[in-house]
């Protein structure tokens, strides 16, 4: 092997490392390629082993885990910023491509349940700053930037995307966890959007047990320190609530 294929082989291994630390597990690599061990996953991981990520591999990543082929060609670099903005290019245009499939909340919007207005637009497009308790733990409080863009698509820094529907008095942002995919709805009151900081009420599953919780916290246009936040928020007993997930079993009893 040559110098030249020496070095591409180890820029293609980092970047592959990079796309598991941040974007995609090895077990979901594993899966999409359809191997049973991890073993050969570890060896494309390795820039000195003979394995490496061939066209197969790169249709794939693309097709199945929203990693375009782009991010592996020779003229990319291995600069994680670069690599950050071609995936979150494609994913942003893919999500454009398919808000022009018939959905539900787009019939709804033509019933006229959802509506334009440009001016309340005006005031969220950009980058918001969401605070709220973590299912987790009632110690730190939660922080996520999230950028609507003008199209009216929703993608947050944990790369969960969805869309903004404006309701006539309330609005709701619909997003699709990346990786549970569980929906995810955040209801706010329109009115409270031109001072750059209103309430949200958001409905999700919990992480890793998927129990039903419901959480309430706020958007701000500035980002605000920690101690702020939870003056804000007070006693997480009285902005969050868990399911029992005894309800689902007296439910099934019933059905």
């Amino acid at each position: 092997m040559t110098e030249r294929k020496k070095l591409e082989k180890i820029t293609i291994a980092n970047k592959f490392n990079y796309i598991l630390d941040s974007y995609i597990s090895g077990t979901e690599a594993q899966q999409a390629f359809g191997y049973d061990s991890p073993s050969y996953i570890t060896r494309l991981r390795d820039p000195k082993h003979t394995a490496t990520l061939n066209n197969l591999h790169l249709q794939i990543l693309e097709y199945v885990c929203n990693i375009p082929k782009e991010v592996f060609e020779q003229k990319t670099e291995f600069d994680t910023i670069i690599i950050d903005k071609i995936i979150n290019n494609y994913t942003h245009q893919k999500i454009i491509k398919q808000n022009h499939c018939s959905t539900i909340c787009e019939n709804l919007e033509k019933n006229k349940i959802f509506c334009k207005n440009e001016k309340l637009f005006e005031s969220l497009k950009g980058v918001w700053y969401a605070y709220l308790y973590p299912s987790n733990s009632a110690e730190n409080i939660y922080e996520i930037k999230t950028t609507i863009y003008k199209d009216g698509t929703v993608m947050d820094e944990n790369k969960n995307y969805g869309k903004i529907y404006l309701g006539k008095r309330q609005s709701i942002i619909i997003k699709e966890s990346k990786n549970s995919q569980n929906l995810v709805s955040i209801t706010f009151d329109n009115m409270q959007v031109p001072f750059g900081m209103f309430s949200f009420t958001l409905v999700s599953k919990k992480n890793f047990v998927h129990r039903k919780m419901c959480s309430y916290g706020f958007f701000s246009k500035k980002e605000l320190t920690e101690e702020a936040v939870k003056k804000i928020l007070g006693n997480i007993e009285k902005v969050q609530l868990q399911l029992d997930y005894t309800f689902e079993e007296r439910l099934n009893a019933f059905i």
